[in-house]
């Protein structure tokens, strides 16, 4: 992540017009499938950058990739041993060859020493291994045949495809020292509040660290984003207008300001100047997450309490911006205490998911307040009960288990 701006160059955005300032959208709570299917209707358009293999990864494959060789390139050795004709009942050793060498002829009843690795001589058809001695059984399946692996212009890495250590030593087995890989989303990160001071200057009456950039920038760069977090912006209007028109980016990510409160200026301001596609999401924490667009650039505005802004980037941000990167996986868990739901809303507390021999338990430990981000370090994973649905001892419920 980066605190600098960017240079200048045109969002990547593709906006429906039909989402903006829907009415309905603004005056009631949208479910979170909802909201994903609103966030889903604004994509990105992909570019494309050639990187270095041994800088790729977690990118993006961008094209798919053929194989430009055969691998294994020709028949070799998977042991150490001699190659021998498997006819033969007896055999004189009468050389040596080992990995990268010329390959080597043999006859009836001759034997080569050879490596693992190495090319299968001229009329050789099996090897027998160094421990069972020359005169031991002579075993075909001991010679990796050329091309079985891979075949030369056969597509092996697919285009959307994360570049994964396995896959960037794939891609060198397959002959590419460079790769073209989708360039990452730049995203502004700003957090908003009068109240908000820097980490490391001291505090005077009133004021707390600002902590929400730093998580959320971290999540990004988790799913493959390029994060810039921007000044904190104090609580007005002139100044976070100044701040969203100065965002370079392919897209805008606030912290606060989206409430009901008469400070709470992102919300004002992108009622009056932007495009509001849906505002109020029902879930607990973090109800109050407005999505829309400032100028052609989307907007998602997060709540300020740190435990909700997280919560909201994790269920409905990350599914949007990076769906084959899920940050959690939907599971089933015992749960051995009580938990009580929200009303009309899904409600998501944390709770510790433990593997007892194979099966899930979660338990509830620490505070659960929306402004308790120790909670989110102290747990592994979130209840995901419906509306008006409460958890008792025992219960088999949906959970959240982070992938971390």
């Amino acid at each position: 992540m980066t605190t600098n701006t960017h240079s200048m160059r045109t969002p990547r955005l593709r906006c429906p017009q039909t989402l903006c300032q829907h009415p309905l959208i603004m005056e009631k709570f949208v479910t979170i499938e909802r909201a994903i299917e609103i966030t889903r209707q604004t994509s990105f358009q992909s570019t494309v950058e050639i990187i270095a293999i041994q800088e790729s990864l977690g990118r993006t494959l961008a094209e798919d990739l053929p194989s430009k060789v055969d691998d294994p390139a020709f028949d070799n050795s998977a042991m150490d041993g001699w190659a021998v004709r498997s006819q033969d009942k007896t055999r004189v050793e009468i050389g040596q060859t080992c990995a990268g060498a010329t390959p080597a002829k043999i006859g009836p009843g001759e034997a080569i020493r050879i490596m693992t690795g190495a090319p299968i001589p001229e009329g050789a058809d099996a090897i027998v291994m160094i421990e069972d001695g020359l005169q031991g059984e002579a075993r075909p399946h001991f010679i990796r045949r050329q091309g079985e692996n891979l075949h030369a212009g056969k597509v092996t890495l697919h285009r959307g495809q994360k570049m994964t250590p396995a896959a960037i030593s794939l891609a060198a087995t397959m002959g590419y020292d460079k790769i073209p890989v989708q360039t990452k989303l730049r995203v502004a990160v700003i957090s908003t509040g009068d109240e908000l001071i820097q980490p490391g200057k001291s505090l005077k009456s009133g004021e707390i660290y600002e902590s929400n950039s730093y998580g959320i920038a971290a999540l990004l760069e988790k799913i493959g984003c390029e994060p810039t977090i921007q000044p904190i912006v104090q609580d007005s209007l002139d100044g976070l207008r100044k701040t969203l028109d100065a965002s370079d980016c392919d897209l805008i990510i606030t912290s606060g300001g989206v409430s009901m409160g008469e400070r709470d200026f992102v919300r004002k301001l992108m009622e009056e100047e932007g495009q509001i596609h849906f505002w109020k999401v029902a879930m607990r924490p973090g109800g109050p997450p407005l999505f829309g667009s400032w100028k052609g650039t989307p907007l998602f505005g997060l709540p300020g309490n740190p435990v909700s802004s997280h919560l909201v980037f994790q269920i409905i941000v990350a599914p949007w911006l990076a769906p084959a990167t899920p940050l959690f996986k939907r599971v089933r868990v015992k749960m051995l205490d009580k938990v009580k739901g929200a009303p009309h809303k899904v409600c998501f507390r944390r709770i510790q998911i433990v593997n007892e021999n194979g099966k899930l338990t979660g338990r509830t430990q620490t505070h659960q307040g929306s402004g308790n981000i120790h909670s989110m370090v102290a747990h592994n994973g979130l209840t995901y009960l419906q509306p008006n649905i409460d958890a008792d001892v025992g219960d088999q419920i949906d959970a959240l288990w982070f992938n971390d």
